[in-house]
């Protein structure tokens, strides 16, 4: 017993098995796909985008791939934008299940599947002894071709039966929904309609190349002699939330502009009988764009040189559908009759290795099997692929040319970083106090393209430059990089901004946001109800750039941020900023990009943007406007009434910061409508199938919010 109060017994055991346990999480999460040992009940037959499937034994959701199987205990989902058709199998029993975005199942047993969230289309077939559960709601699919949709909570259900018929059990008993019925559950009561509206055009399921920035789309249905007026519902969602639009129509048809995305679509109309609003069954279609592809890299007129072989050069292109076909080609010749290199890829990148050196032409076809769909083909570009006599010298990447950084930031990561050629041997950092390396302060070798310099670093201008070293030529320099060492910056507040007037949070809880010019700081928040904070309401201390406040009520409020040195003394202090909360005002949160997130858009259909609301709203003014230089471009800036957006025109943007503001339009106490001050969150675009040098190095501390 006595060696358990010796510390270095415990330190050492307690070390020993943390590089055990870490062992194992390491071997874990690099067994690769895990298989499963549940009974196999049925496999995926087709997909769109990303499927993921969790096992009953595990809790990391997997990818999963066409044709691969589907087992007892097995949790699906879909992401936005994907699909997926599962077929289930039990003896002569067959069941199909269509999935569509954003939704779970769990596969209970061989027949009984409980629905989670989203929607899914079934068909039976044989005896139909497939069982759909939601709650205490059990559903018999029979040789039924239903449709089945959770609300916004997940709480209350909708089934639509297109043919034969199902039976749905609850806890108020058991009822027969029949061809062209739908039932609404909820609460264990159920409500079973008749659908007499019945669509015609957009089919379920249709896709429509969409070329502008809209596309008019247009609606059929057959007429009904008891309905006056027809209402054409168009949404985002199944649930006919999202992105709503309504038009009424006297007729038999109408037409919707409509830009790129996915739709649901349905017919109401007032039963003269009931008094009460009939629906059709939903049908969904996509506008998918469908402009010439283009190529990203190379450039045009890019220029590859090398001393030994030749490169890899990889392309990439911008795609719009995971099911659309690109076909890359690369010819000696500008009218692509001397082909050296074909490849197809749907995820927007191919690797071509030449063998010679000499002018090349690529472009990139498209295609699709759907129909309506005709191939085209990007610009084409050119490259050359040169020998030299002598390899291209190192390119500077970090930091970058005339950057003017915070001393302290420096101190904590002052990486230093250039491109690297695998026919170099070793790199020499030289960092001088003048561009003609008269005064050199550092200067150190090393095998990798990265560096970290033990320098005591001051305030100032400094220049660095790399000299690469192989093992026949003398070392070649890179050009010479500058940058500037400033005091520290200022504390910018970033939420609430000043003079803004936001709805009083329900839980009367605020979240403050500021930027951290020193990521391993102290800072002080102040909230006071007066603008010389003499009757401060919230005093503390945190290492992160947000806290939570609590405010007794609405009113006027003012903060400020300080930044602390370890010994407790100011270092710097942002301004104070005032806001006000109302009640009928409503509190619009953004949630996603969140500030100084780095969206990498490499296989994505789509930028989405998310919001929270507390409050009542007339809509949404959204603006994503990039960063230009020194100022800032609009991109797009649409009203809009749900709470989400989601932009899928990624071949107008490019890399680089962008930011997006969100404002509320909504009624004050008076009936007037006005706009909230608009919130901003800054945010990256990145691309990282461009395959460009990595430029950000991972460091040895990590500094958690």
């Amino acid at each position: 017993m006595k060696y358990l109060n010796d510390g270095r017994v415990v330190v050492t055991a307690l070390v020993l098995l943390l590089f055990f346990f870490s062992g194992l999480l390491y071997l874990y999460a690099n067994a690769g796909p895990k298989t499963g040992t549940n009974k196999i009940v049925g496999e995926l037959k087709t997909k769109q985008l990303k499927i993921l499937r969790k096992l009953d034994s595990e809790v990391i959701w997997e990818e999963l791939d066409e044709s691969d199987p589907i087992r007892y205990r097995d949790t699906i989902r879909t992401e936005e934008g994907s699909e997926a058709v599962l077929l289930f199998t039990d003896g002569e029993n067959t069941a199909e299940i269509r999935m569509d975005e954003r939704s779970m199942i769990l596969v209970e047993d061989t027949d009984k599947i409980s629905f989670v969230s989203g929607s899914l289309s079934a068909t039976g077939g044989g005896s139909g002894s497939l069982q759909i559960s939601s709650g205490d709601t059990k559903i018999s699919l029979g040789n039924s071709d239903l449709k089945i949709s959770k609300d916004e909570n997940n709480k209350g259900l909708n089934l639509e039966v297109k043919q034969g018929e199902a039976k749905v059990s609850s806890s108020s008993g058991e009822n027969t929904v029949g061809k062209n019925q739908s039932a609404d559950l909820k609460d264990g009561k159920v409500e079973v309609h008749t659908l007499n509206l019945e669509t015609v055009s957009p089919p379920d399921k249709a896709y429509f190349p969409i070329a502008a920035e809209t596309l008019p789309v247009r609606f059929e249905w057959k007429n009904s002699p008891t309905v006056k007026t027809f209402r054409l519902e168009v949404a985002k969602d199944s649930g006919f939330r999202t992105g709503l639009k309504k038009l009424n129509a006297g007729g038999t048809n109408a037409s919707i502009s409509l830009p790129n995305g996915s739709y649901y679509w349905r017919l109401a109309g007032k039963n003269p009988e009931s008094g009460k609003d009939e629906f059709s069954s939903s049908k969904n279609f996509k506008l998918v764009s469908w402009n010439k592809p283009r190529l990203v890299s190379p450039t045009n007129k890019e220029t590859f040189s090398y001393t030994e072989a030749a490169p890899p050069v990889r392309f990439q292109w911008n795609t719009f559908d995971s099911q659309t076909k690109y076909k890359l080609e690369v010819s000696s010749d500008t009218n692509f009759k001397q082909i050296v290199y074909t490849g197809d890829s749907s995820a927007g990148f191919l690797k071509w290795e030449p063998k010679n050196e000499g002018q090349f032409f690529a472009r990139v076809k498209m295609n699709s099997d759907k129909q309506g769909f005709t191939e085209l083909s990007s610009d084409t570009i050119s490259f050359v692929l040169r020998k030299s006599e002598q390899a291209e010298p190192p390119k500077l990447l970090k930091p970058l040319q005339g950057e003017e950084i915070g001393i302290r930031i420096f101190k904590v990561g002052s990486f230093f970083s250039w491109s690297s050629n695998k026919e170099f041997k070793s790199y020499s950092l030289d960092i001088a106090a003048d561009s003609d390396f008269k005064n050199i302060l550092f200067s150190k070798s090393t095998n990798s393209n990265f560096m970290k310099p033990d320098l005591d670093w001051k305030e100032g201008t400094y220049f660095w430059r790399i000299k690469a070293s192989s093992n026949s030529e003398e070392a070649i320099s890179s050009s010479v990089g500058k940058f500037i060492l400033k005091p520290l910056g200022s504390i910018r507040l970033s939420f609430p901004k000043d003079g803004s007037e936001l709805g009083h949070p329900v839980d009367g809880k605020l979240q403050f946001r500021w930027d951290r010019p020193d990521p391993s700081g102290t800072y002080k928040l102040e909230v006071s109800k007066d603008p010389n904070f003499a009757s401060k309401i919230f005093e503390t201390s945190v290492r992160s750039g947000q806290n939570s406040v609590p405010l007794a009520g609405p009113g006027d409020y003012y903060w400020k941020v300080t930044l602390l040195s370890p010994e407790g003394e100011v270092l710097t202090s942002s301004p104070s900023s005032g806001f006000k909360t109302s009640d009928s005002a409503p509190f619009v949160s953004p949630v996603y990009p969140r500030d100084r997130d780095k969206i990498d858009l490499d296989e994505k259909a789509s930028l989405s943007f998310y919001w929270e609301i507390e409050g009542k709203s007339e809509a949404y003014i959204l603006e994503l406007l990039e960063a230009d230089q020194k100022t800032l471009k609009t991109v797009f800036k649409k009203e809009i009434k749900g709470e989400s957006f989601d932009y899928r025109e990624l071949y107008k943007l490019r890399e680089g910061k962008y930011q997006w503001r969100l404002s509320a339009k909504y009624r004050d106490s008076s009936g007037q409508i006005r706009t909230t001050l608009p919130l901003t969150r800054d945010f990256e675009v990145i691309m990282s199938a461009t395959f460009k040098a990595p430029e950000i190095l991972t460091p040895k501390e990590f500094y958690v919010e």
